[in-house]
Order: C-alpha cells, then structure tokens, then sequence
C-alpha cells in the first residue's frame, strides 16, 4: 500500500472524528491500567491484585459483548458510544469528588473505575470501529481499521508515561480528573457526528445471534479468529498487567522508569502497528496465527529475561506482534461478516475477548504458588497448547487450503 493512501484515509471528516474519540478513551485505558495496577500494589502489597482488576475490566467487557451479540442490531450505534463515554466520564468525575472529601481512594472504586471502562472497551470495538471503518471506501477499509487499531497501540505508550509521571509528580486523585476529562471529550466528539438511522429489523434477539453463530461457525476466517481470540485474551493479555510487576521485582527501578520501561512495550506496538498499516497482508489468516505465536514466545523470553536490555526486547517483541495480530483480527471480521451482522459479530468477539477474565483469575490463583516469571512461563506454554487445539479442531471442520487463502 502506497503512503498517500494513509492520506486519503485522513481527509475524510467522520473517520477522524471517530478516530480521535477512540483515541482519547484508549489514552484513558492503558492510563487505568498501569495506574491502577502499581496503586493497588502499593496499597496492598499484593501483586495479584493488578490480576483482579484486569478481570474486573475484562468481566465488563465480556458482559457488555453478550448483551450486545443480542441487541448489536437493535440499536443506534451513536447513541451507544456516546453514552458508555458519558457514563465513564461521570464515574471518574464521581470519584475525584469523593476523594476531595478526605475519603481515600480504594481498590473497590479502582474495580468499579475499571468495570465501567471494560464496558466501553467493548462498545468501542463493536460499534466505534464499525462506524469508523463504513465511512471509507471499500479500498481503504483494511487500511483504515489497521490505523485505528494502530493507534490504540499507540496509546500504550502515552498511558503508561502518563501514568508514570502522575504516580512522580501528581496523585491518583489527579488522575481520576483526568479521566474524567478524556472520556468527556471523546463523548463530545462523537455527538458531532451524525448518527445512524436504525434499520428496520423483523428478527428478534435470539433470532439475531442464531445468525451471527451460524455464519462464525460456517467461515473459516471468523470461527478461527474468535477461537484464538479466547487464546490470547486469557493467556496473553494479562501479561500486559505483569510487565510493570516484573520489571519491579526483577530489577527494581524507580517509579518514573517503571513507567518509561512500560511503555516501550507501546513503541513495540507502534512499530508493528505502522508496518502493517502501510504493508498489504494477503494471507491473513495464517498470519494472524503466525502472531499468536510469536506472542506467546516473547512472553516466555521476558520471564527468562536477566538483562534488561534482553527484557526490553522481548517487550518490544511483543507489542509489535500484539498490534499486528490485532489489526489482522479487526479486519478479518469487518471483511468476513454481512453488514448487518457486523456489529453483533464484533460483539460475540468483545465476548471472547472478556473471557480474559479468566486469565487474570489463572494469574490471581497461581499467585500464591509462584512467581511472576514463573506465572508467565506457564501462561506462555499454556497459551501455545491450547492454540494448537483450536487449529486441529477447525482443520477437521475445513479444508487446510482455506487457512492460505488470499483475502483483500
């Protein structure tokens, strides 16, 4: 793909629009996550706790995808951002005035900050992108959706520096504010634009995901994108909230460094995330497994890590294979569902994608029997298991020709 085409994609009006509120609210969620990570550390002691909150998220990522694989086409996309913006907004708000009364900030309000947060992580995916990715051209879609879900990874850079520098020189109740800013403008941004009339629909809510599942379980693409979502959700993604854990136990460096060293695993992301947007990818699917792989691996290499420069690397390693294999798992299921069911379909992917949930439980349980460089060891081998799994189950089901398809 030519480098004038990631210009063309910017000058259309609602794609930037779209783009920048997805932006801000991902700023404000890779800020939670390293922020209430190392706070709920502090205040406990308890590492597993960072555990705990990523599942709380992800809990409300998994509630919100099955409420909306039913209602995905009932409803008004617009109104549905904007408001899961407004409600996070108002919560933030909320909790920096009570922390103005003297009452300190708890990990219970850290849990309900991060559920109501999962909840539009969700909703972004299911209907923001959707938006997004239908004010383009069919030509520029895949490369539209690989700049969004670039700069969602971008994002991993600016969450944890910012993180860092309130932990350094600010509060958490700083932070709060903070919050509450992003997610109002991103709010603000999305009621500028206008909204889609809702089709009429004469199936009903059950009729509606029957749909969805049987075409995920007749394509290829989208059963195998969904199967190993589940993968790297439960078995990957909350690496994301160890990496600053390991870093403290393994070579204990300051707070602002915790932050600095976190987010090169971000500048991974944007490499990767850059490489793919401007580099056309034919055969998606395999290459989609392909960086599963490589996720799983690096995890693995930053456990066994006794330089930091080796753990660098390995975190390098693995944001940039992260922003490819999401930006191939986007595109795979924009391109491969009907239109009418693309919302819905997105949405039963927010479902496996909350099922992380369970990988942060896996984090919390094993917490008590082993390290953090041990409980990434076996997230890792695990991870590559049970990948191997679901590529024999769907190779049963279709011809091995349609992993090496060519899609556009």
């Amino acid at each position: 793909m030519n480098i004038h085409v990631l210009f063309e994609i910017w000058k259309t009006k609602t794609f930037t629009i779209f783009f920048i509120a997805g932006f801000l609210t991902s700023v404000a969620r890779w800020f939670e996550v390293f922020l209430f990570s190392v706070i709920a550390w502090k205040l406990t002691g308890n590492a597993s706790l960072a555990a705990l909150l990523i599942m709380v998220r992800l809990l409300g990522v998994a509630v919100t995808g099955v409420t909306f694989s039913f209602a995905g086409a009932f409803v008004v996309r617009k109104k549905v951002v904007m408001g899961a913006s407004l409600i996070c907004s108002l919560c933030s708000l909320l909790v920096f005035v009570y922390s103005q009364t003297g009452s300190g900030i708890n990990v219970f309000l850290l849990a309900l900050l991060s559920a109501m947060s999962g909840s539009l992580w969700s909703i972004d995916f299911s209907f923001r992108r959707p938006m997004l990715a239908d004010a383009l051209p069919k030509d520029l879609i895949s490369a539209g959706v690989s700049m969004d879900v670039l700069s969602s990874h971008a994002t991993r850079i600016l969450g944890p520096l910012f993180g860092g520098i309130f932990l350094t020189y600010f509060d958490l109740n700083a932070g709060t504010f903070f919050l509450f800013l992003l997610y109002a403008l991103s709010a603000f941004l999305v009621s500028t634009q206008k909204g889609d009339s809702l089709t009429s629909n004469t199936n009903t809510y059950t009729q509606s995901l029957k749909k969805v599942i049987r075409q995920t379980k007749n394509d290829v693409n989208l059963f195998s994108v969904i199967s190993l979502t589940f993968v790297f959700n439960i078995f990957a993604l909350p690496f994301i909230a160890l990496i600053s854990l390991l870093l403290i136990e393994k070579f204990n460096p300051n707070e602002l460094y915790i932050g600095i060293f976190t987010s090169l695993e971000g500048i991974g992301a944007l490499l990767g995330g850059t490489a793919i947007t401007v580099i056309s990818i034919s055969r998606k699917l395999i290459s989609f497994i392909a960086y599963l792989a490589i996720i799983l691996l690096s995890i693995s290499l930053a456990a066994s890590s006794e330089s930091i420069f080796l753990y660098i690397l390995a975190i390098l390693i693995f944001g940039m294979a992260t922003a490819c294999y999401s930006a191939l798992q986007s595109t795979i299921i924009y391109i491969n569902s009907t239109p009418e069911l693309r919302s819905s379909t997105f949405s039963l992917l927010t479902i496996a994608i909350g099922c992380g949930a369970f990988g942060s439980l896996n984090i919390y349980l094993m917490s008590d029997f082993f390290t953090t460089e041990n409980i990434s060891h076996i997230m890792a081998i695990e991870g590559l298991f049970v990948s191997l799994f679901f590529i024999i189950i769907a190779s049963t089901w279709f011809p091995m020709s349609k992993f090496f398809e060519k899609q556009h």
